[in-house]
């Protein structure tokens, strides 16, 4: 459930060109197949989550996964751009499934289990976006860039019928109504606790893509090293947030979630104080600026699956609101940050500026951290 969302981006990229060539669009025009779905999954986020507390997790969960199905063969079969991007925009219901995996754990486990099986989720949320565009490459190559969309078909109804038959209703506070639940959601936005959890894990999310962001600049036009190198080292946070989340899934059953939240933001600090030491005194080559950058990943492994358990313990009333406004809030942070890199190194691409932006969004992150620590006398409700 999880995974799809994410792969459903991903796994999609390499066809860009060639569907631009079939219909006979630019490649900036065809880019908006992948910008203009990842907006609109940020913004649905902050309705699945409610829908799901109202009325469940699995009607939601049903009627997404089938939007997201139907889409897919959409654009299997569109014929022109315009069609095929009415059906993409409809198949950013996937984003269900992400959103409702997070709330159906924290459902079904108290926040220390939570933690740890988040945690789990989260190293599978590493490994898609490193798997999936190969994959899509292959089959563009084999079977034509249509092929990707034919398989987003059938994992999604794969997916239904996974989840029609093996997913029950976890939500046992739904039914309440309008008025009891939007009478109770100022509690959850005005807590002290959820915001420290969501931005911490915001501005983790921050320091990911504003390097994401930095990475081909720099690589292009200062360390002058390959497309394929670059692409290598983009790939380093991911493998750090394998190692991350393992120890999450590891330690999240004996660790509180704000402590862990806590040592992934700390991790994060002293991993990128090291690096901008080693970058400040080292010889300034592509080695001593990117050896350390792992440690990005490390930390948001520590980190985000805790972060999401604890924002969701908050009101586990709300668990679902909480779930889409913490996600929406971690995208639209990522997307802050790729937007501030951009603008730090379109000009003049300095790896002494984008580390300097990395270590001081990491040192934010745990100032934000702290307030998650305050010990929580509020009783979960019965259920």
């Amino acid at each position: 459930m999880t995974v799809l969302g994410i792969v459903s981006v991903n796994m999609f990229l390499p066809s860009l060109a060639n569907m631009a060539r079939s219909f006979s669009i630019s490649y900036g025009t065809a880019s908006l197949a992948i910008s203009l779905f990842m907006l609109i999954t940020a913004g649905l986020q902050l309705v699945i989550g409610p829908l799901s507390d109202l009325y469940g997790r699995r009607p939601v969960l049903l009627w997404s996964l089938t939007l997201f199905t139907c889409a897919s063969l959409g654009t299997a079969l569109a014929p022109d751009f315009t069609s095929f991007m009415v059906f993409r925009v409809l198949q950013s219901a996937v984003i269900a499934g992400n959103v409702l995996s997070r709330a159906i754990v924290r459902d079904t486990s108290p926040p220390s289990e939570a933690t740890s099986q988040l945690g789990t989720i989260g190293m599978a949320i590493a490994l898609g976006p490193m798997i999936a565009p190969v994959v899509g490459g292959v089959m563009d190559q084999a079977l034509g860039w249509r092929s990707t969309l034919w398989a987003f078909t059938g994992l999604g109804a794969a997916l239904l019928w996974l989840c029609w038959v093996d997913v029950g209703e976890t939500n046992p506070r739904r039914g309440q109504g309008f008025t009891a639940h939007f009478r109770a959601y100022p509690a959850l936005l005005t807590d002290l606790r959820f915001w420290s959890y969501t931005v911490s894990m915001g501005l983790g999310m921050g320091i990911f893509f504003a390097f994401l962001a930095g990475t081909p600049l720099l690589g292009a036009a200062y360390f002058d090293v390959s497309e394929s190198t670059v692409g290598a080292l983009i790939g380093l946070p991911p493998v750090g947030f394998v190692i991350g989340s393992y120890l999450s899934r590891r330690l999240g059953t004996r660790v509180a979630p704000p402590l862990m939240v806590l040592a992934g933001r700390l991790v994060s600090v002293l991993g990128l104080g090291l690096a901008l030491l080693l970058w400040t005194l080292g010889p300034g080559s592509a080695l001593s600026f990117f050896l350390l950058m792992p440690v990005i990943g490390v930390a948001n492994g520590l980190s985000t699956p805790a972060g999401m358990a604890g924002a969701m313990s908050v009101r586990p009333d709300l668990a679902g609101s909480a779930a889409g406004l913490s996600g929406a809030v971690t995208v639209g942070c990522g997307a802050a940050m790729t937007s501030v890199s951009g603008a730090l190194l379109g000009t003049t691409p300095d790896p002494t500026r984008l580390i300097w932006l990395l270590w001081g969004l990491a040192l934010l992150s745990v100032l934000t951290a702290l307030p998650a620590l305050r010990p929580d006398h509020q009783p979960e409700p019965a259920g």
